[in-house]
């Protein structure tokens, strides 16, 4: 394929941030932890995760107290949230191909062979992302 066409579908770095800032306070259910924790244990740039926190706050899966002793805590069961609910938070809709997106009119629609196929695709790589959660990933996070 020439360069011109290709184009990545790929995670941004911020969504997984927000999903690893996730895990790091599922692992203390009630425990408020400073931002420098978060940052430090899950290598986020310490100046990023604010901006991280204030979207997953959004929803109320987080929760923020500024001063001593305050920090940031998890607000839900993390088996409630999933990695496509975070992407998607972060990112906008999930489409893996610029044609399943409602900002392009495509003058072959109706008639393009592809169009099933990115649908398929797409369908399975959401699947994926909706049947993890943040609480699988804590279950899954090697011992340090």
């Amino acid at each position: 394929m020439w360069a011109w066409m290709v184009k990545k579908v790929e995670i941004t770095k911020k969504s997984e941030y927000a999903v690893s800032a996730l895990v790091e306070l599922a692992q203390y259910p009630k425990e408020f932890i400073s931002s420098k924790i978060i940052a430090s244990r899950q290598e986020i740039p310490v100046n990023f995760l604010p901006q991280i926190i204030a979207q997953l706050g959004v929803p109320g899966w987080v929760v923020g107290v500024r001063g001593p002793g305050g920090g940031v805590r998890l607000e839900v069961d993390p088996k409630t949230i999933t990695i496509k609910d975070v992407i998607e938070l972060i990112e906008g809709p999930i489409a893996i191909s610029r044609c399943l997106t409602n900002d392009l009119v495509c003058p072959r629609e109706g008639r393009c062979p592809m169009r099933p196929v990115w649908e398929e695709a797409q369908e399975a790589f959401v699947a994926v992302l909706k049947k993890r959660t943040i609480a699988d990933l804590v279950a899954n996070t090697p011992e340090k």
